[in-house]
């Protein structure tokens, strides 16, 4: 693969296998590249070209998993400049998610997050990676899950918030253990509120954490200090954690650091019981 943009009608850019949306605002970025236009202009060529189309700003978002778009000032206006390929882009071609396993991700017919299936309730459901592939998920089924167009865009939406921590993401995903994948993504957001289900998709990032609350809440037996809010929307109650102060992680096995801790203090509170009963 060359290192150059490839034009949008090369076959470099159909091994993507973005669709026609995501192809024509590649093309109209690719033409523009001298004179990058702004968001207001994006969104008139996407209305006069592919007539009414929403979410104009999320489709430009999804562009850059693949390509390098930088927001440049220009007075009052934010211009949007194709400038390259993503830095951590993916070879066209490879790790592409083959017809087999798109089946089998789409077998159940129902949307995973809101249960709604295209025969009762007419949603089309889409291949959808639960760790994010820019936060280093993979394509393998496990990583893989059916959602509706909506509940797909939503979530993009609401994780693309924290791309500024992406980086770090992406480090706390790469540890083995669930205690220190929570630690250090609470560590990373150094004491801000961490959304539950941001915290619940890197807890379970390399395995299933059915009870990965309860890891949260054991990093206390290590002196951490873990704070628990929760908002009430019209929708949903969202929960969010933070650390307001925490040390540094173990490098021994922090699960069994913490059972060690907690058999310690089983004998102590059975050693006092012992010694009132003793002074009876």
């Amino acid at each position: 693969m060359s290192d150059a943009l490839p034009h949008p009608d090369s076959e470099d850019f159909d091994a993507l296998g973005l669709n026609a949306v995501h192809r024509a605002l590649y093309s109209f970025l690719f033409r523009r590249r001298a004179h990058p236009p702004t968001m207001l202009e994006i969104r008139r060529f996407a209305s006069d070209t592919l007539g009414e189309q929403n979410q104009i700003d999320r489709r430009v978002r999804k562009l850059r998993d693949w390509f390098q778009i930088d927001v440049v000032r220009d007075g009052d206006e934010s211009r949007y400049q194709l400038t390259g390929w993503n830095a951590r882009k993916v070879s066209p071609g490879a790790d592409q998610i083959s017809g087999r396993v798109r089946a089998e991700v789409l077998a159940p017919g129902r949307c995973a997050m809101c249960g709604k299936t295209p025969l009762g309730d007419g949603v089309k459901l889409v291949v959808d990676h639960k760790v994010p592939q820019n936060w280093g998920g993979g394509n393998e089924v496990e990583n893989l899950q059916p959602l509706c167009e909506e509940c797909n865009g939503g979530k993009q939406d609401r994780f693309s918030s924290f791309d500024g921590y992406g980086d770090k993401i992406r480090q706390a995903i790469s540890y083995e253990e669930p205690h220190r994948r929570i630690g250090e993504l609470l560590i990373a957001f150094d004491g801000e509120w961490v959304p539950s289900d941001l915290l619940g998709m890197v807890a379970s990032a390399q395995q299933y954490q059915e009870d990965w609350q309860k890891r949260t809440r054991e990093l206390r037996k290590l002196g951490w200090q873990i704070d628990i809010r929760k908002e009430a929307t019209d929708i949903r109650v969202r929960t969010y954690y933070r650390a307001s102060e925490w040390h540094l992680l173990p490098e021994e096995n922090i699960a069994g650091a913490i059972r060690r801790i907690e058999k310690r203090e089983k004998r102590e509170r059975q050693e006092r019981e012992r010694s009132v009963d003793s002074s009876k």
